[in-house]
């Protein structure tokens, strides 16, 4: 069960916030008989997948976020960049004489 879910159950409960929207006659019968399918009512089924869509933009904003240590390390690589190593420099001195990895 994911938070939306649990937060959508809770809702049901108590209700003292109202969320108004307005949409054209053949959205909402589309989403009247996508609740039924989901056997919710239509307020239910716009909240749950509201929920959901909201959970997943949160998780993805905090996952691209960087905490101070990791920001630090982060530009102290991009500051001090590592040292090629063989199979890079190897790498180079064939792409400098012209030729692939395939040695043509």
């Amino acid at each position: 069960m994911t938070k939306a879910t649990t937060l959508a159950g809770d809702v049901r409960g108590m209700k003292s916030a109202r969320v108004e929207l307005k949409t054209n006659p053949e959205l909402k019968a589309l989403l009247r008989e996508a609740a039924a399918a989901a056997g919710l009512d239509l307020s239910a089924f716009i909240l749950n997948a509201a929920l959901e869509r909201a959970e997943n933009v949160l998780d993805n904003q905090r996952r691209r976020q960087l905490s101070a240590q990791s920001w630090q390390q982060l530009n102290q690589l991009l500051a001090e960049p590592a040292a090629p190593t063989l199979a890079l420099q190897e790498l180079m001195q064939r792409k400098n004489n012209g030729s692939n990895a395939n040695g043509k």
